[in-house]
């Protein structure tokens, strides 16, 4: 659990911040404190619930492995579950990272599973410059919020280069280890959007929302964070046409590949029956033509090359090959 208390009359980050101490800046207006708990346990989670006084439903939800983005209103404080893709590497799949946000008039308080960077990155930024923290605990939800939307970014980006990567690799050579490749990033966007959609509509709910926290004039901001989603929608979408567009392309490809490997075996089987009918019937124990002759095997495997010139020079007339 790391706390942050900002002091906003003496404009300063207080020092030396202990667990007992937090109840003590809680619903003070004179500070503003930021509480993000990495890893919950049911000790913090009992901590919570008892001195900020969230509802236990929220706090069961903090503890739940998987809960859908949501928008919770209650007199004093707003609760919210959002999701960012979490890229594995193990498995090169994206799944869903849970953050919970807890916001009061002068707390906010963060609870997610593990390591994220978006709101680590926060921290570390406002230990540092305190302008936001400054403007009030609205203010430092839209940074927080802000930062995660952020995060979404590079893998879009990953997921983009990766299209053209594999759109690349079939042209060159059409091969079953691109569908593996394809399905994969198919997979991956389907996760995305699955991730995003639910979060448009929890976004522009919370930008007309107006409470002490989240005042009038943070509402060009929020507009600006459902713009920025909107923006990740539109472009999963294309992503979506994109990998659509080069799987038909690589089954296309594919087909052609078999079809052509199919005419050289038929051509070869066409050439070779002739011919395994002429070594067919002198191969017979009964009296044929050229049966006494001392050039007959010479003859027979002339005979034999010229039908195969001519059934060569007969296929590329009608542009079989």
């Amino acid at each position: 659990m790391k706390t942050l208390v900002y002091d906003r009359n003496e404009k300063k980050l207080l020092e030396k911040v202990t667990l007992k101490s937090i109840p003590h800046y809680i619903n003070n207006v004179e500070y503003l404190v930021w509480t993000d708990i990495e890893n919950p346990s049911k000790e913090n989670m009992q901590f919570l619930l008892d001195h900020f006084r969230f509802h236990p439903l929220d706090i069961e939800d903090c503890l739940s492995i998987i809960e859908r983005p949501k928008l919770d209103e209650y007199d004093d404080y707003y609760f919210l579950v959002l999701h960012i893709p979490y890229f594995i590497k193990q498995t090169r799949r994206l799944v869903p990272f849970a953050v919970n946000i807890f916001i009061g008039n002068n707390f906010l308080v963060t609870v997610h599973r593990g390591l994220c960077k978006p709101i680590q990155n926060t921290f570390n930024y406002l230990t540092e410059s305190h302008q936001i923290l400054d403007k009030g605990p609205g203010y430092l939800l839209h940074k927080v919020i802000d930062s995660l939307i952020d995060y979404n970014f590079p893998i879009l980006n990953k997921i983009y280069r990766n299209i053209h990567n594999v759109e690349d690799a079939i042209f060159k050579k059409a091969s079953s280890k691109n569908v593996k490749d394809i399905m994969l990033i198919r997979t991956n966007i389907l996760t995305f959007r699955n991730i995003i959609f639910p979060q448009r509509k929890l976004l522009k709910t919370l930008e007309i929302k107006d409470m002490d926290f989240l005042i009038e004039a943070l509402e060009v901001y929020f507009s600006d964070l459902v713009d920025h989603i909107e923006k990740i929608w539109d472009t999963l979408e294309n992503c979506k046409e994109l990998i659509e567009g080069v799987h038909d392309a690589h089954q296309s490809l594919l087909s052609n590949k078999i079809n052509d490997i199919m005419r050289v075996l038929t051509i070869f089987s066409v050439i070779i029956l002739p011919l395994a009918l002429i070594t067919g019937i002198y191969g017979m124990n009964v009296g044929l033509p050229l049966g006494s002759n001392p050039f007959a095997f010479i003859i027979i495997v002339v005979s034999m090359i010229i039908v195969i010139i001519g059934m060569l020079v007969y296929f590329k007339y009608k542009d079989w090959i």
